[in-house]
């Protein structure tokens, strides 16, 4: 039933244009409520840099404590993930970096690596590079990464596909390939059948028609436009250019990706 009032309050916001307002408010209850406890925990963590409040939102939670244990379980998880050989220096991508989350931890937990990360946020770009020690950051331009080709022997894409249009997703997984070295990994995620109740039946009559849906929104990034994945139609947009090693449904396995479909792709050489 609270899942229902949700969704419906969210169409209403969205159907009378009032979704920005909608998530300034939620922004601003975040902030109360969790003043106290991310003051508390920053204090514990003196010389681990916060972003601020509304860069943490709009691209996490405004939560320190779950920024700072969920980036590095995450970035724990995906190097295991990533089977990355340790008797090379991998070089590895944040694609959609954001705040720097997880790529801000592989340097301690991996110093053999090169870390770099990237987004279309100049604004994010610029805080990582003034705050995060050992890792590159860059920004998105022209809609191509700034990055030569089979350059990476990984590539993490994090919450990252579930932010742009879906329209260009068969263009950014082509520039993934590109930048990646011949059986290199990659690790995405989508919104799948997880999140399939936050879409009325117009829009998940879209979403099975296409493949895929994206929630109107002028900002590419932003945490208001969100495209959810049908797992079998992005499955074979995904074979067209990579092998699947492993996928993981959200709804299934929300213990993974909080809930997101993971999946898990090599580059394979050409022949």
């Amino acid at each position: 039933m609270n899942k229902l009032v949700k969704k419906a309050g969210k169409q209403f916001f969205r159907f009378i244009g009032a979704s920005p307002l909608l998530n300034e408010l939620h922004f601003r209850i975040q902030q109360f409520s969790h003043f106290l406890g991310n003051r508390q925990f920053q204090k514990k963590q003196k010389r681990f840099v916060f972003p601020t409040d509304r860069a943490l939102f709009n691209t996490f939670q405004l939560n320190y404590q779950r920024y700072y244990e969920d980036g590095l379980l995450a970035a724990k998880e995906l190097l295991e993930w990533s089977q990355i050989q340790y008797t090379e220096n991998p070089v590895i991508l944040d694609w959609g970096t954001g705040t720097g989350r997880i790529i801000r931890h592989v340097p301690t937990l991996l110093p053999i690596a090169v870390c770099y990360g990237t987004d279309l946020d100049a604004f994010g770009i610029n805080w990582c590079k003034k705050y995060i020690d050992r890792v590159y950051f860059d920004c998105i331009t022209n809609e191509y990464l700034p990055y030569p080709s089979q350059y990476f022997n990984v590539v993490w894409g994090i919450s990252v596909c579930t932010h742009i249009p879906s329209e260009e997703t068969v263009h950014w997984l082509s520039e993934l390939q590109r930048i990646m070295k011949d059986n290199a990994i990659a690790i995405i995620t989508t919104h799948g059948s997880n999140y399939y109740h936050q879409l009325n039946a117009s829009q998940m009559g879209q979403l099975k028609a296409a493949g895929a849906f994206t929630t109107d929104y002028k900002e590419k990034g932003h945490r208001l436009m969100t495209t959810y994945h049908d797992a079998e139609s992005f499955n074979a947009i995904l074979r067209n250019k990579f092998e699947i090693v492993q996928y993981w449904e959200g709804k299934t396995h929300p213990e993974k990706m909080g809930g997101q479909d993971c999946w898990i792709i090599k580059k394979v050489p050409a022949a």
